[in-house]
């Protein structure tokens, strides 16, 4: 008899713990009302991960202005959704206030950025969608000027490049496992960007023939690694070395961030969430 309730309790736990998950069709994880919360629960917590289940997730979370890809000025949102104000107090005082707004997929849709000398440069974004691949980035608007983007994908559904009609592209390679290993990033002016990845973070750049490590802490509380800082390498030596100094919130975001090269100070970076 206490066998059988041994039993019978265990598969009330199992049953309390895996329930909202459980109770959603498989379908629901790939649908253009999935919300990242959900996507990611699902991607957390059941194993093994449908496989369509997991291209349509990639797809959704390497778009270059996804929160868990974007990043402003080397700091992460961590894979946010909402509204984030952000100001920056550069090392002589002045303040630059920013904002950046993400739907419920983390998906960016809007920036607004204040340059050196307080005009704010406003960019606006909307994506596609289809049942199969997903969201993809599909054009984005500042002061007049529309930049559209066409994204190609291989044979398992992955998108590995995104081109856009001002000549620039992003090209993404994945490991056998589907994980983001690379992404080469050529813009319509400047120097290419060629980012390596390790766990869904950067760990390697190299861009106008400079070499760049980025190192992490790890946060046992949130399960997500934080940047403490990027060397500039010449061989295997570090010839300048930005840290990073940090607060997070319960949900492993970024609330306080100072920045110093070289032991001296640049900038602190505050945002809130909403």
């Amino acid at each position: 008899m206490m066998i059988i309730k041994r039993i019978i309790l265990l598969a009330i736990v199992g049953f309390i713990s895996t329930g909202t998950i459980g109770a959603q069709s498989i379908d629901d994880y790939y649908t253009e009302g999935v919300t990242l919360e959900s996507l990611t629960a699902y991607m957390d917590t059941v194993r093994p991960v449908d496989p369509r289940v997991k291209v349509f997730y990639a797809n959704l979370v390497n778009n270059p202005t996804h929160s868990y890809r974007i990043e402003h000025l080397d700091v992460g949102f961590n894979g946010c959704t909402g509204r984030v104000v952000e100001q920056v107090t550069m090392a002589n005082g002045t303040k630059r206030d920013n904002e950046f707004i993400f739907d419920d997929k983390g998906l960016l849709t809007q920036s607004t950025i204040q340059g050196s000398k307080g005009n704010k440069t406003v960019v606006d974004y909307s994506y596609s969608y289809n049942a199969v691949h997903g969201f993809s980035l599909k054009q984005s608007k500042r002061k007049g000027r529309t930049i559209k983007y066409a994204p190609l994908f291989d044979e398992n559904g992955y998108r590995v490049t995104i081109k856009g009609d001002n000549g620039s592209r992003q090209d993404y390679t994945f490991n056998e496992r589907g994980h983001l290993t690379k992404l080469v990033i050529t813009p319509d002016k400047g120097d290419k960007r060629t980012l390596m990845y390790q766990d869904g973070y950067i760990v390697r750049e190299e861009t106008g023939g400079r070499v760049f490590r980025y190192h992490y802490d790890f946060d046992t509380a949130t399960g997500k690694k934080f940047l403490i800082a990027i060397k500039e390498l010449k061989g295997n030596d570090v010839v300048h070395e930005r840290t990073f100094d940090y607060d997070i919130d319960t949900h492993g975001r970024y609330t306080r961030v100072s920045i110093a090269l070289d032991g001296k100070p640049q900038m602190t970076i505050t945002r809130s969430y909403f």
